[in-house]
C-alpha cells in the first residue's frame, strides 16, 4: 500500500472499512453516474419495452395482442416458472426446517455409513 491519500469510493483491498476516518468511504454518496452509461440504460429500457408492447396476432383469435401479455400467459402455462410467479403476487411460503434434529440425525446415518463399510 502506498502512503499517497485514496480517493473515495477507491478500493485498495477487499478488508472491512477501519474505525474513524477511512478514505474508501463516500463521504459524499455514490458516485453519479456518467452520462453515457445513463443513456444507455434508457436506450436499453426503451427497446425493451418497444418490443414487449409490439402487437402480436393471436392465430387461435385473429385479435392483436401485446408481446408482453403473451409472454407472461406463457410463463403462466409453463410448469417451471408458475411457483416462482405465484411467490411473487401472493408471497412465499414460511419454510421451518428443524436444524437440531435434522443434523443429528444426518450425523447418524453417515456414521452408521462409514461403520457398515469399515467392517466389511
Amino acid at each position: 500500500m502506498t502512503d499517497t491519500p485514496l480517493k473515495p469510493g477507491e478500493n485498495v483491498d477487499k478488508g472491512y472499512f477501519k474505525p474513524g476516518y477511512d478514505p474508501r468511504r463516500w463521504l459524499k454518496g455514490r458516485p453519479k453516474k456518467p452520462k453515457d452509461k445513463k443513456a444507455a440504460e434508457d436506450l436499453i429500457e426503451h427497446v425493451i419495452w418497444e418490443e414487449l408492447s409490439r402487437e402480436i396476432n393471436n392465430p387461435n383469435t385473429h385479435e392483436a395482442e401485446d408481446a408482453l401479455r403473451l409472454m407472461i400467459r406463457s410463463m403462466i402455462r409453463n410448469r417451471a416458472t408458475q411457483d416462482k410467479i405465484l411467490d411473487r403476487i401472493a408471497g412465499k411460503v414460511k419454510d421451518e426446517v428443524d436444524v437440531k434434529n435434522s443434523g443429528d440425525v444426518i450425523l447418524r446415518v453417515i456414521r452408521e455409513e462409514a461403520k457398515k463399510t469399515d467392517a466389511t
